[in-house]
């Protein structure tokens, strides 16, 4: 179970530094955008409803949802899906403490 063991102690031989690129944040602010004024937008449109409310603005408010939601999806998956580089890393001799390592 692991309540009654000492505590394992790591050394650290080896670091990945992830970098991305500027289209990951483009599609992380167009993300928040789009659902910041695409959510007040369809709000808006909700609550401005007065009288009748028929199968005509029931269609176009499904619509702009479903627009909506198609944008967030998109920017959001892109955004995770956006190029992320992976650099290795080791820490200097100094560092490694009784590890060698050699070249």
């Amino acid at each position: 179970m692991g309540l009654f063991k000492r505590k394992e102690s790591w050394e650290r031989t080896f670091r990945l530094r992830s970098s991305h690129g500027a289209s990951k944040g483009v599609l992380a602010v167009f993300f928040w955008l789009w659902g910041v004024v695409g959510l007040l937008f369809n709000a808006g449109t909700l609550f401005g409803l007065t009288g009748n409310i028929g199968v005509g603005t029931s269609a176009y408010l499904t619509a702009t949802c479903l627009v909506w939601i198609g944008g967030m999806v998109l920017f959001g998956i892109g955004a995770l899906l956006a190029h992320t580089d992976f650099d290795g890393e080791r820490p200097s001799e100094a560092d490694y403490g009784d590890v060698r390592v050699t070249r």
